[in-house]
């Protein structure tokens, strides 16, 4: 009797790992899941859990011949994730985690390919075959602007950057970082569309002295006209500090 009972206890203990104190690690089970997965570990504030749903999405799964959703996701997860490193000491961790992610937006190959993979190949109701183009490209665009500013030792060509994103405004009108990305499991979704794009050329180019420029893209924007800006106008001290008070330098994401 004593012997049946320990065979029953080590049948119980060796199918519930729980019992040591260990959670059953949840198995990616398709490329898209893998996805899903990396933006509520997202939401729910473990940047490297969700990088490593990623990562295993590239690595591991079979059912997607093509990565380019995963690599851009990927890129702003490292963007996301160095962010935090905004205003502490650890600038080393800032800039690998910003190099890392421009490498992943530099990821460019059989993009059309994809796109007609991902039209057949997700299921989930936020699915959208293309969004990673856009994604990746002001994603590409915004780390590089940021090393523009923050580097001085940077190749970054501001005018061809600011040209750039000027296009990318004018091709990408309805704009939307959700647009195939799925909401966390209490509705949280990130503020990111073509208004704050044109919100953040706006501070490029105050951060540049090109006041007349930012306030007239400032102008442009519905939610910013109430500050009634003169743009035609000799800018000095009293007029900069009543567009940067408009600007109010909301960040980009």
């Amino acid at each position: 009797m004593k012997k049946i009972i320990c065979i029953y206890l080590l049948f119980v203990l060796s199918c519930n790992p729980s019992w040591f104190g260990l959670d059953e690690e949840i198995g990616i089970y398709s490329y898209h899941d893998g996805l899903a997965f990396a933006w509520e570990s997202f939401f729910e504030d473990d940047y490297d859990l969700a990088i490593n749903y990623i990562i295993s999405s590239i690595t591991e799964t079979e059912d997607e011949p093509y990565f380019n959703s995963a690599y851009s996701t990927l890129g702003w997860l490292y963007l996301f994730k160095s962010n935090t490193f905004i205003g502490t000491e650890n600038q080393d961790s800032l800039l690998f985690y910003r190099e890392s992610a421009m490498e992943q937006f530099n990821y460019i190959d059989n993009e059309n390919e994809a796109i007609i993979e991902y039209n057949t190949g997700c299921y989930y109701d936020h699915c959208c075959s293309d969004c990673f183009m856009a994604d990746r490209k002001i994603g590409l665009l915004y780390t590089q602007i940021e090393e523009y500013f923050t580097d001085s030792e940077s190749s970054q060509n501001i005018v061809d950057l600011l040209s750039e994103l000027n296009l990318f405004i004018n091709d990408n009108p309805e704009y939307d970082f959700m647009n195939g990305k799925p909401p966390g499991s209490n509705g949280e979704t990130i503020n990111l569309n073509i208004i704050n794009v044109k919100l953040y050329l706006s501070q490029i180019y105050f951060r540049l002295g090109q006041f007349e420029d930012s306030c007239n893209e400032l102008n442009q924007l519905t939610d910013y006209q109430k500050c009634n800006l003169d743009c035609d106008t000799v800018w000095d001290y009293s007029n900069i500090e009543n567009l940067l008070e408009c600007i109010s330098f909301e960040v980009l994401f």
